[in-house]
C-alpha cells in the first residue's frame, strides 16, 4: 500500500502535465480560424448588400467546413491574381473561388477534385432585324448568288447541248441562232422543273440519250437545290453560328475575355489577342455597347448571367462547346488539411444537396 501511494506520489505530476497538454493541443487546433480567400464571381461567389457571401462554391465549402467542424474568416480579393498570390505566400489556406485547373497551378499550389466540368462558349447579339428583312438579306446573299448562278450555267449548258445536236434534224423545235440556243435552255429549264410542257422534244437518238442523261442528273440536283434553299433562307436566327476558332478569327471586331482567365490563354493560344475586362458583366455590357462583337467565357456562368439580367432576348450562345474547364478549390502547397477537404468535396458532390445547389443558381445545364 505505501508502495502504490509513493508511486502514484511520482507519476501523477507527469500524467497531470500529459493531460493538460494534450488538452492545449486540441483548444489550439479548434480554435485555429481559416482564412478563407474569396473574390466576388457569381455564381460561384455572390456579396450580398450586407457584405455576406454566398454563392455555388460558398455553399459547397459551407457544407464541407461543417462536416470537419472547421472556424473560418473569408478574406476578400478584388483580383484573382492577389487571391493566388496569397495561396503561395500561404496568407489565406484555401480559395473558395473555383478556379479553372491548369498545369501551371497544379505545380504552384494543391488542387483538390474538381467539382464542376464547364466548356468555354461564344456570347454575341440577337440579330433583331426582323424577318422579312433577314429573308431577303439571305435572298441576295454571295452563298445563295453563287448556287443559282451554278444551277444557271449548268441549265444553259445542257440546253445549249441538245440544241446543238437536234438543229440539223429538228429545226422546227430547236431553231438556228440565239433563237434556236434560247429553244434548247426553255426545254432545259421545263425539263429539270418537270413541268413537262412537251412542246420542245428531242427527236435524234443522241438527243433522246442526252435528255435521259439530264432527267437523273435534274432530280438530283433539284433535290441538293432545293435543300440548300431551305437552309440558306432560313429564317431561324436563335443560335449563334460561331462553331470554330476559326471563325472567331475571322470575326470583324474586338473579342472579350475576363483578365486572367482561361478564356483568355485559350484565345492567345490560338493567335487571337482578346479585349480583357474585370469580370463577365463588364464584358457583357461592352458587347451590348458595341465596344466587342463577341464575349468568350463558361458556358454555365454566362447562361446564369445573362438569365439574372433578363437578356436572352438580348445574347445568345454559341451551341459549340470550345475548350473544357475544370474547376476545384485550391489550397496552399503541401497543405495539412488538403486530404481531409478533399475527401469532403467529392462525399458532398455524390449527394442530393448538391445537385439542389445546382439547380437554385441555374447550374444545372451544365453543358
Amino acid at each position: 500500500m505505501k508502495l502504490y501511494l509513493l508511486l502514484l506520489f511520482i507519476f501523477s505530476p507527469i500524467i497531470l502535465f500529459s493531460q493538460n497538454s494534450g488538452t492545449e493541443r486540441r483548444t489550439i487546433l479548434e480554435n485555429h480560424i481559416l482564412r478563407v480567400g474569396v473574390r466576388e464571381d457569381p455564381p460561384f461567389v455572390i456579396k450580398g448588400i450586407d457584405g455576406t457571401f454566398y454563392g455555388l462554391s460558398i455553399d459547397l465549402w459551407h457544407m464541407v467546413a461543417e462536416d470537419l467542424h472547421l472556424v473560418y474568416e473569408f478574406v476578400e480579393y478584388e483580383h484573382m491574381p492577389g487571391l493566388i498570390l496569397g495561396l503561395s505566400r500561404r496568407q489565406i489556406d484555401i480559395s473558395a473561388n473555383p478556379m479553372p485547373v491548369s498545369s501551371t497551378r497544379i505545380r504552384q499550389l494543391d488542387v483538390t477534385y474538381p467539382f464542376m466540368t464547364t466548356s468555354l462558349g461564344v456570347v454575341v447579339l440577337k440579330d433583331k432585324q426582323d424577318q422579312l428583312t433577314i429573308f431577303f438579306s439571305n435572298l441576295f446573299s454571295v452563298g445563295f448568288m453563287k448556287l443559282l448562278f451554278t444551277l444557271v450555267i449548268i441549265v444553259c449548258l445542257f440546253g445549249t447541248l441538245v440544241w446543238w445536236v437536234e438543229k440539223k434534224y429538228n429545226a422546227k423545235d430547236f431553231r438556228d441562232g440565239i433563237e434556236g440556243i434560247m429553244d434548247g435552255i426553255w426545254w432545259s429549264t421545263v425539263t429539270i422543273t418537270t413541268v413537262g410542257y412537251g412542246d420542245k422534244t428531242p427527236k435524234t437518238t443522241i438527243g433522246r440519250v442526252i435528255s435521259m442523261v439530264w432527267m437523273f442528273v435534274a432530280i438530283s440536283l433539284i433535290s441538293s437545290f432545293t435543300a440548300t434553299i431551305t437552309s440558306t433562307l432560313t429564317l431561324n436566327q436563335l443560335e449563334a453560328k460561331i462553331k470554330s476558332v476559326s471563325e472567331l478569327r475571322k470575326m470583324k471586331g474586338n473579342i472579350g475575355v475576363t483578365a486572367h482567365s482561361g478564356a483568355e490563354s485559350y484565345l492567345l493560344k490560338h493567335q487571337i489577342n482578346p479585349s480583357t475586362f474585370s469580370n463577365p458583366n463588364e464584358g457583357l455590357l461592352a458587347l451590348e455597347s458595341g465596344k466587342i462583337v463577341a464575349f468568350v467565357h463558361d458556358k454555365p456562368i454566362m447562361r446564369y448571367l445573362i438569365k439574372e439580367r433578363n437578356g436572352e432576348d438580348l445574347f445568345e450562345i454559341s451551341q459549340a462547346n470550345f475548350k473544357q474547364n475544370y474547376y476545384s478549390f485550391f489550397m496552399p502547397r503541401n497543405s495539412k488539411l488538403y486530404k481531409k477537404i478533399n475527401s469532403e468535396i467529392v462525399d458532398n458532390i455524390d449527394k442530393d444537396s448538391w445537385h439542389r445547389l445546382l439547380k437554385k443558381y441555374n447550374m444545372d445545364e451544365i453543358n
